[in-house]
């Protein structure tokens, strides 16, 4: 028996070691598409593909058939262009010459769209394709042709106008396009507005029911088919998807089950290019009677329909047909891009299983579960049709992780915020503004107005409700004509409530009193966090953070971005959350005494690099952290101590503080006290002084000096060397006079985005990682920035789009 037995072990060993490969050439071939030496792929579709990134097929009988000369080459370049704007690749596909060509070149369109509607080339599906190798004819693809093209060199979204189908009188003539053939058995999703209108839609949709095609139709539950050129076809959709994230979902998790069919992605037509049914009916029925009486059959019917349904609508039906393949190229882009993106994440392993869920890169931990816990419906995924523009592609300098909401502004122009009495226990007349916001994605804007000529990639980490689905832009109201705004980072939680902050301003613009509902942004995910940090570690400089993040976010965030040794940026945002850092703090620095690092200096670098309270928010922070012993601890006074700030160090800050007229803030407010005792947890603070100016207060590392810096008290500065290592240097920066201010809401966001914008093109572009230590720098930064607050102080937005031009 121990013979057998030894046989039976060899045998399972050699059959571990079967999988094993075989799951390794699995992982191999998505990594490295392999093209067939047979057709001519296109280098930057190739470059797309083996890289992962989202690439869009596009037919071309459309070109050669469908659309005449020139409107089909406009369309052709128009589409391209789209692509490009969207931040995918195109890739029309044709036969040319007899070569299969994934990514017809401009001198190929040029050539496909002066076909004279089909006279000289002929229609390619699936049975003409190896006629046409073999004879070295030129041709148009159906949609069956490019998808079979498509899926060789593996592309997996198509865009298109019309599917083909069961022609009218089918029961007589057998009339099937060979499209939904192709649907039933490669996979490879299309983006149409369904089949075209000429057809009998109540068949070809039975007829991909019986093929086992995924249909799906845009809109939400209940939406019905479109008919083409009409928005409404009459007949239910088998599914709905409202987010090119949920068609990806699907296209992934079929492909992760190997169903080997394709995907018919519905999109009903633009208001703008919707022709009513009764219309569009009546010129299908007339061009069908011409097309009995004149014996046209076959793969000639459908070009000699539309071409007729052309005429008798007066052009029409091809003004339509033009404006929705645009519209389905932008859906069928959002698809590419999230399956690109989602793909992406599990690239080098294969699909793993927890009870009956697959797991899914388009699934996402609930805010509320731990990493533990199961998956959650699909429908809480990245937002990635508003992700990065093509020149902001691929890894991020800086994450911006906090708070987006909604922002109602109110004006009472009889209020005083010097008088309650004019204000409380009364309704008051005034104007309600509503407006994006949120202090995390306000510094993200600023940030990224002020990095818009530099081209630093800073990206938006936050989560927001359902009614984004539809898109984060235009549900929150955000201008972004341009496409510059990275909103990868942004999750959907289909149970929470996006952000909402109501300000209530007096007559001059102060701020009279606030309430902010961020419960969705406080419980964000910190597996998500994490997850964005880890996946941009190799280009990541800074993290900044708001306080709207509970303990368990804020303690990711900090901990993630220390182990990528990325700069860490806090904004306090308000005196009750800016406590829970010190929470964070206390913690992690407990964590590391244990392990001997002083004062909670990993490396001998405090945990925040940059923060930039207002006076309120320091004195906040300071008793804080008091009240948790921070300033007890023997690691605290072994940096104190490094520091030797002696009373002669204060007599120099007070004789600064009355050459600068604040001795109000420094001596009696203790501003520069409170500041100096969190320097061991936070070495650069900025303090907000509203129309005072701003006053810095550093803890520098002598050797890193890279201005001259004198040791005594100047007009706006103070150095003070403790032993040789360690310095203190205190800075006033006075305030930019600024006239006619509007509202005080996101000046200070509009200070920090700037400031973090600085410091990211610092790191990035300019390679000085020390810039906090240059002297002439840190002037340069912060008088830059106070100017951006003073642009949004003139403003009704919470940042002034004027930063750009800074």
């Amino acid at each position: 028996m121990l013979p057998a037995a030894s046989s039976t072990r060899a045998a399972g060993a050699a059959a571990i070691r079967r999988r094993a490969t075989i799951m390794k050439s699995m992982i191999v071939r998505r990594q490295i598409h392999q093209f067939p030496e047979s057709i001519k792929v296109a280098p930057e579709v190739q470059d797309a593909v083996r890289a992962g990134a989202p690439v869009v097929a596009l037919e071309s009988t459309i070109l050669t058939h469908g659309i005449p000369y020139p409107h089909n080459l406009e369309l052709a370049h128009e589409l391209n262009a789209l692509a490009k704007s969207k931040g995918v690749v195109p890739a029309t596909i044709a036969l040319m010459n007899g070569v299969p060509t994934v990514g017809a070149t401009d001198a190929d369109l040029e050539t496909l769209c002066k076909n004279d509607r089909g006279k000289e080339f002929i229609k390619v599906s699936r049975r003409d394709i190896a006629y046409c190798v073999a004879r070295g004819i030129t041709g148009g693809t159906t949609i069956a042709g490019t998808m079979i093209l498509a899926h060789l060199a593996g592309i997996k979204v198509f865009a298109t106008g019309g599917l083909g189908g069961v022609h009218r009188g089918a029961e007589t003539t057998f009339d099937v396009s060979a499209d939904l053939e192709e649907l039933g058995r490669t996979p490879v999703a299309v983006v149409s507005s369904g089949a075209k209108a000429i057809l009998d839609l109540d068949k070809t949709f039975e007829y991909l029911e019986t093929k086992g095609v995924h249909v799906s139709t845009f809109g939400p539950k209940g939406t019905n088919l479109p008919a083409f050129y009409s928005r409404d076809s009459g007949i239910p959709s088998p599914f709905n998807f409202e987010t090119p994230q949920d068609a990806a979902a699907v296209i992934h998790a079929s492909n992760l089950l190997k169903l080997e069919s394709g995907f018919l992605f519905c999109v009903p037509a633009p208001h703008e290019f919707h022709i009513p049914a009764e219309i569009i009916d009546a010129a299908i029925n007339e061009a069908v009677v011409q097309a009995n009486e004149a014996n046209i059959k076959g793969k000639e019917i459908t070009p000699f329909l539309l071409n007729r349904v052309f005429e008798i609508t007066n052009g029409r039906s091809l003004q339509s047909n033009i404006g929705f393949v645009k519209n389905n190229f932008t859906i069928a882009a959002g698809i590419a891009k999230a399956l690109s993106e989602g793909e992406k994440k599990t690239s080098l392993s294969t699909p793993t299983w927890s009870g009956s869920n697959p797991t899914s890169p388009f699934a996402t931990l609930s805010p509320t579960t731990s990493s533990s816990s199961s998956l959650v419906s699909p429908s809480f995924v990245s937002v990635l049709p508003t992700r990065t523009p093509t020149h902001l592609s691929g890894p991020a300098d800086c994450l911006v992780i906090g708070a987006i909401a909604v922002d109602l502004t109110c004006d009472l122009p009889h209020a005083s915020a010097h008088d309650a009495s004019s204000y409380i226990h009364t309704s008051n007349p005034g104007k309600i503004h509503r407006t994006p916001g949120g202090v995390g994605f306000n510094v993200f804007l600023a940030a990224s107005y002020a990095s818009s000529l530099r081209s630093s990639r800073i990206r938006m980490v936050s989560a927001v409700g359902p009614e984004a689905r539809a898109g984060i832009k235009h549900a929150l109201n955000i201008s972004d004509p341009h496409d510059e705004l990275d909103l990868a980072g942004v999750l959907i939680n289909p149970d929470a409530v996006t952000a909402q902050y109501v300000a209530m301003h007096d007559a001059s613009g102060e701020l009279i009193l606030a309430c902010g509902d961020m419960n969705v942004i406080e419980n964000l995910s910190p597996s998500h966090i994490r997850q964005q940090v880890l996946q941009n570690q190799s280009s990541l400089k800074w993290v900044a953070l708001d306080a709207n993040l509970e303990f368990e976010p804020m303690t990711a965030v900090i901990e993630t971005a220390r182990q990528v040794n990325a700069n860490i940026l806090f904004e306090p945002t308000a005196v009750l959350k800016s406590r829970t850092l010190l929470d964070v703090l206390a913690r992690v620095s407990s964590t590391q005494a244990k392990h001997q690092s002083p004062a909670g200096l990993p490396l001998g670098k405090p945990l925040i690099d940059v923060i930039t309270p207002n006076k309120f928010e320091l004195a906040g922070m300071f008793k804080h952290a008091r009240d948790l012993g921070l300033f007890d601890t023997a690691a605290w006074w072994q940096t104190i101590d490094r520091l030797q700030a002696t009373s002669e160090f204060r007599n120099k800050v007070l004789m600064f503080s009355q050459i600068n007229r604040i001795t109000d803030l420094v001596a009696e407010q203790g501003l520069v006290q409170q500041a100096v005792h969190l320097l061991p947890y936070m070495s650069n603070i900025f303090i907000k002084l509203g129309d005072k100016g701003v006053l810095g207060v550093q803890l520098i590392e002598s050797s890193s000096f890279t201005s001259l810096l004198l040791s005594h008290t100047s007009a706006s500065s103070v150095v003070w060397h403790g032993d040789a290592e360690l310095s203190i240097v205190v800075r006033y920066f006075p305030a930019f006079q600024v006239s006619d201010i509007v509202s005080v809401t996101g000046a200070g966001d509009s200070f920090c985005g700037v400031m973090l914008a600085e410091l990211v093109a610092a790191s990035v572009h300019d390679h000085n990682n020390n810039v906090l230590t240059d002297f002439d720098a840190v002037t340069k930064i912060v008088e830059k920035s106070q100017r951006a607050s003073g642009l949004t102080l003139k403003s009704r937005l919470a940042v002034n789009p004027e930063i750009k031009n800074l």
